[in-house]
């Protein structure tokens, strides 16, 4: 059995932040790891307004994750939700 994939996803909310680290298996279960929440400071309503503040409260909610997985965090999915927010269908050249 091959070693499972780990996979990071951070939610960018109005209230929290919140970061899971999971083990993707072959057979597509996915086991959480690691979890790490944190009070959001410096966004509203999906929109960064103090990017110190933001900064913080990522870094916080991401190294508790870190703290309870034993996983070094490099790279992550992220989403953060908006009025603002849009998405444009495009095909690559």
């Amino acid at each position: 059995m091959t070693e499972p994939r780990t996979i990071v996803g951070i939610d960018i909310g109005t209230t929290k932040i919140c970061t899971l680290v999971g083990e993707l298996y072959e057979d597509g279960q996915l086991r959480i790891i690691g979890v790490g929440v944190a009070p959001a400071r410096g966004v509203s309503r999906g929109v960064v307004v103090n990017v110190n503040e933001a900064t913080e409260a990522i870094l916080a909610s991401v190294q508790k994750a870190e703290r309870i997985s034993g996983y070094e965090i490099t790279s992550a999915y992220v989403s953060v939700g908006g009025k603002h927010i849009t998405a444009i269908n495009s095909r690559g050249v």
